[in-house]
């Protein structure tokens, strides 16, 4: 069974989508700021050492939104 995330407090933002790669099937997200700098402080990581471990990964089963976690890039 997927696991159900809840959300309480929110912050909305948004950005412009960007078309990546010769036929269009891929685009680049933005992921705030302060979250990648609150992630980085929970495994007490500058914000630069996390972008350079860690990868971004879209969880999703519908189109109605997409949940982005973050895991450890494994060699």
């Amino acid at each position: 069974m997927p696991e159900e995330t809840v959300i309480r407090r929110t912050y909305k933002k948004r950005y412009r989508m960007n078309i990546v790669g010769q036929y269009g099937y891929t685009t680049t997200v933005v992921i705030p700021p302060e979250v990648i700098r609150l992630k980085a402080e929970e495994v007490s990581l500058t914000p630069e050492e996390f972008v350079k471990r860690y990868q971004a990964v879209a969880e999703y089963d519908n189109f109605e939104g997409v949940n982005y976690t973050f895991e450890e890039i494994k060699d």
